[in-house]
């Protein structure tokens, strides 16, 4: 696989703002090369130890933005 529809969409948001050679093929790689998406088999040693980083990172994601939204509530309470 070489591009998916949010590549696609992505390539075209991109486009319309201005930039060059951002295809969805290019917009696909960096994903991959930014690890937002897994293209490990299943029955790839990797894909699982991929699965539980992305889990991880996104538990510790949801925690940074309670944290966040409490703070900003007790701020607003606080004026």
């Amino acid at each position: 696989m070489t591009k998916t529809s949010k590549a696609e969409l992505i390539s075209k948001d991109l486009v319309r703002r201005g930039f060059r050679s951002v295809n969805p093929t290019v917009i696909y790689s960096f994903m991959q090369a930014a690890g937002l998406t897994n293209d490990h088999l299943i029955g790839c040693f990797r894909y699982q130890d991929c699965c539980v980083d992305a889990e991880t990172i996104t538990t510790k994601a949801k925690k940074k933005r309670t944290r966040v939204i409490n703070n900003f509530s007790a701020i607003l309470k606080a004026n």
